[in-house]
């Protein structure tokens, strides 16, 4: 139990009752609109960047041991068979979620996200260690593997995407330090050198069109954390994250001498290219190579006034690169805000790309709007500032020109959560010599609050003109919302129960399948995996139908990655292994194949899989799960063991194919 759960425990019975009345009237303000700036030159960028970024060290007193506690924590980083207990039947609901055409489960119709694995419907193209494994899909038997191709260095993180025959690989690479410089003509100098870390990845483009001999292309390299990807048609979309540094070392490095003839210095010395993110571009076509920028400095925006970053983290720019996959990652269209809080959320649908992060001391969230509908020229269409936090990209959801935003503000007493409602407006613009830039905004439009007085959001799922919230601290209360009429948002039915669900799922025929965990009902404790059938068909009655316990000492990835989840001719596909890290990653796993009704759930059958239980791609009449150390078929009729495509350890790209005996 966390320690924000405890304390809420102990004073809920002195304050809940009280202030319940006045959530509505606490959360009733409207959403404000971040107020960013344009640019007409990269001096002018730079020169607005050296003002806020100083003003926030001095402002949140940013001292030179911030980067020596970065420098030690870089050094710190761098230190059973199947069973068929019921015989497969059809029927079933179908399903109301999202399946891309490569095999994985989506958020929205039409727009595929970086995965693992991925599959054509003939092979499986599937990301080790240090390289992409392309294997032929065999109708008798296991995938068969036909294809390698190696990469340079080993990532850390990496995603899949394919398209107009090409294959995009994302890696998270080690990062590089960088010492900067600093000639104070014999004056004083800092205890500690000037070091930052940049981080570095890379977007590999791969030639697919010969499945045995995959080559690779293009080689991108970029300054900056890779967040997400995603792809419509064959339109690319990779958003970063570029952490920068400050030239500024407060006094206290000094030790009582003057420090201010050194940070002008440094300053001096401190040029564009130490804190905006650069890339190195390698074609390997006609062997050329470029560097440059990866965002245009026109095509980047920044608060007026101040940083939202907290104190001790360094500003960052986020950013999204946007490329036609038929012309290559050779070129691409930016667009970049300066200034976001670390680890911002990030959300798709066909024409718009959201960027969503902690504001105002982690109180709010800020929501800023990139319209892709081009994609070679993605603008930025403004923001907004919602109260609360996001849980995750399930938090937002687009719909009929509309962005709907759940979440919850723990900057108050007892704590609530709310769907915030939010309108694109092309509005408001930004006068720079002479020059008129379009920012727009998101303007509210409708809310609805009061859900969860004293818990907060552990679920979310919109479905169209309808969205489900479940909030818990000691029951899980699931709340569904009208909101067919986006200027007057409702919660029209509650649902009390123990446990709560942390990924939901729609289903035909008015049901909702939830994965997620029971709980003590007195006190919060968790307990073991479970799923959960609702009935929502009554909006205003939401009932549970059933509830089948999956394991006491459980895990399923499914909990955060919704990715993990399939659900295919009316059984969901749940992966599971031990609650314990260490004992997931190095003993098999298991999907629990869960057959869903109307009137409830039954254990279908148990697949196992050598490591990790990962992935399940149904593919005809087979099912391909992909574990840690294979990829291994069933028969989805009779769920007969037909073999498996297996790697060797994690940490060895070698492979071994294996059939059954």
């Amino acid at each position: 139990m966390t320690r924000s759960r405890l304390w809420l425990l102990a004073i809920a019975p002195l304050l809940a009752v009280a202030v319940v009345a006045t959530q509505h009237f606490a959360l009733a303000q409207s959403s404000d609109s971040p107020t960013l700036r344009g640019f007409n030159t990269c001096s002018d960028l730079h020169e607005h960047y050296l003002q806020l970024s100083i003003a926030s060290a001095k402002e949140e007193r940013y001292i030179q041991d911030e980067f020596e506690a970065e420098e030690e924590a870089m050094a710190d980083d761098a230190d059973a068979s199947a069973e068929a207990e019921f015989p497969a039947t059809g029927g079933g609901p179908d399903d109301e979620g999202e399946v891309s055409d490569t095999g994985t489960n989506i958020q929205e119709r039409g727009v595929d996200e970086s995965d693992i694995i991925k599959t054509d419907g003939t092979h499986f193209y599937v990301l080790r260690p240090q390289s992409l494994m392309v294997a032929e899909i065999s109708g008798n038997g296991p995938p068969v593997e036909v294809g390698r191709i190696a990469f340079r260095d080993r990532g850390h993180r990496q995603e899949l995407l394919i398209g107009a025959g090409k294959a995009i690989v994302v890696r998270q690479l080690d990062g590089i330090e960088n010492t900067l410089t600093v000639d104070n003509r014999g004056g004083a100098v800092p205890e500690h050198r000037f070091v930052y870390h940049r981080e570095q990845s890379e977007v590999l483009e791969i030639d697919l069109s010969t499945p045995e001999s995959p080559a690779l292309l293009r080689e991108l390299r970029l300054h900056g954390r890779f967040l997400s990807a995603r792809l419509v048609g064959d339109n690319l979309r990779v958003a970063m994250q570029h952490s920068s540094s400050i030239p500024y070392v407060s006094p206290w490095a000094f030790g009582g001498q003057n420090a201010e003839t050194y940070n002008e210095a440094l300053r001096a010395a401190f040029e564009l290219s130490e804190w905006f993110p650069r890339f190195g571009l390698r074609d390997y076509s006609p062997n050329g190579f470029a560097v440059g920028y990866a965002v245009e400095c026109g095509q980047t925006f920044a608060p007026e006034d101040r940083l939202a970053t907290r104190w001790g983290e360094a500003p960052s720019t986020a950013f999204m690169l946007s490329f036609d996959l038929n012309e290559g990652i050779s070129k691409w269209g930016s667009v970049a805000v300066l200034g976001m809080a670390a680890n911002p959320t990030v959300y798709a649908s066909r024409d718009s790309l959201y960027l969503a992060a902690p504001h105002n001391w982690w109180r709010d969230t800020a929501v800023h709007r990139f319209d892709i509908s081009e994609s070679l020229e993605p603008t930025y269409s403004g923001g907004a500032i919602v109260s609360g936090q996001l849980l995750s990209q399930w938090s937002l959801s687009e719909h009929q020109g509309y962005l709907r935003v759940a979440t919850t503000d723990w900057h108050q007493w007892p704590t609530v959560s709310s769907v915030t409602v939010l309108e694109a407006v092309a509005d408001e613009s930004d006068e720079d010599a002479g020059e008129s830039k379009t920012t727009g905004s998101l303007r509210e439009v409708g809310k609805v609050t009061g859900l969860g007085a004293t818990e907060s959001i552990f679920a979310v799922r919109f479905a169209g003109d309808v969205g489900y919230v479940v909030t818990f601290r000691q029951v899980d209360p699931l709340y569904v919302l009208d909101l067919s009429d986006p200027t007057d948002p409702k919660q029209v039915g509650e649902l009390k129960i123990p446990g709560f669900s942390r990924y939901l799922h729609p289903l035909s025929g008015g049901l909702l399948l939830g994965v997620g965990r029971d709980a003590d009902p007195h006190t919060g404790w968790e307990r073991g995996l479970q799923a959960t059938l609702f009935d929502v068909s009554d909006p205003a009655n939401p009932t549970q139908l059933a509830v089948l316990p999956l394991g006491e000492d459980a895990y399923s990835p499914v909990e955060h990655d919704h990715r993990a989840f399939r659900y295919q001719n009316g059984v969901a596909w749940i992966p599971v292994g031990p609650n314990d890290h260490w004992l997931r990653q190095n003993h098999d796993g298991a999907f629990f194949g869960v057959r869903v009704t109307s009137e409830g759930l039954t254990h279908e059958s148990t697949l196992r899989v050598h490591g990790e239980a990962r992935r399940t791609i149904p593919v005809g009449d087979r099912i391909h799960l992909l574990g840690g150390e294979e990829i291994r078929t069933y028969d989805l009729q009779t769920y007969e063991d037909l073999g498996a495509l297996s790697f060797t350890p994690e940490w060895d790209d070698r492979w071994l194919p294996i059939r059954p005996e």
